[in-house]
């Protein structure tokens, strides 16, 4: 689903350099894109294109030399590694961002989430008791508690076998469709590209739309 509404998350010619020698080489050249409400924007690219560096940008987690970060919200955030506390339960990990942000613990909020990832009868295992991809999606869940307008995903499926990749990228989906977030999500599997409403590509510090001509 496509909106037209206010972009939700808007990037305005980000520049991003790192030394190189006496040099400096540019991971992101003047980089514009917008995020929309309800709508998965998928960002593919080689390895050290410059497509982690973008969704670190629009995460808040490195700052530009130059160019603009506007957010309508706030933003939920889910890596690679789910990076989970192991003597935590599934329901726990959700309701410790409760305890966070210093708002009274949402049990009925973590259990619905929980329920949403298909994990309704998971909430008293432990991380050891997880699959990976369970985990992934207790990881999915945790970034929802806050009820976030911006999703961020940086290769959340890159430890995990096509069958589950195909699972965590369908439920991104089913995320961006029924909470209308604007889901920004990096990742390197062209066969995941399917469930993106729009496909852009990071190459040599720069991003356009996507073209599997060379795939």
């Amino acid at each position: 689903m496509i909106t037209t509404a206010t972009p939700a998350l808007s990037l305005r010619d980000i520049v991003v350099t790192y030394p190189d020698g006496e040099s400096r080489v540019a991971a992101l050249d003047g980089v514009s894109l917008d995020v929309n409400p309800g709508e998965l924007t998928a960002v593919i690219g080689e390895s050290g294109s410059g497509k982690s560096t973008l969704l670190s940008v629009a995460a808040g987690l490195i700052e530009p030399d130059s160019g603009s970060v506007e957010m309508h919200g706030t933003r939920g955030l889910i890596f690679q590694q789910a990076n989970l506390i192991a003597s935590l339960t599934a329901r726990e990990q959700l309701l410790i961002i409760d305890h966070m942000e210093g708002r009274k613990p949402r049990q009925d909020r973590a259990d619905e989430l929980l329920s949403f990832v298909g994990l309704e009868s998971f909430g008293n295992r432990r991380m050891g008791q997880l699959s990976g991809g369970q985990r992934q999606r207790v990881n999915i869940a945790r970034a929802l508690m806050g009820q976030p307008s911006v999703l961020l995903a940086d290769e959340p499926t890159s430890a995990l076998d096509s069958k589950l990749s195909r699972d965590i990228a369908k439920l991104l989906r089913g995320v961006t469709e029924d909470f209308g977030t604007a889901t920004l999500f990096i990742t390197h599997d062209r066969s995941l590209l399917d469930y993106a409403d729009r496909v852009l590509e990071v190459k040599d510090g720069y991003v356009s739309a996507y073209s599997d001509v060379a795939a």
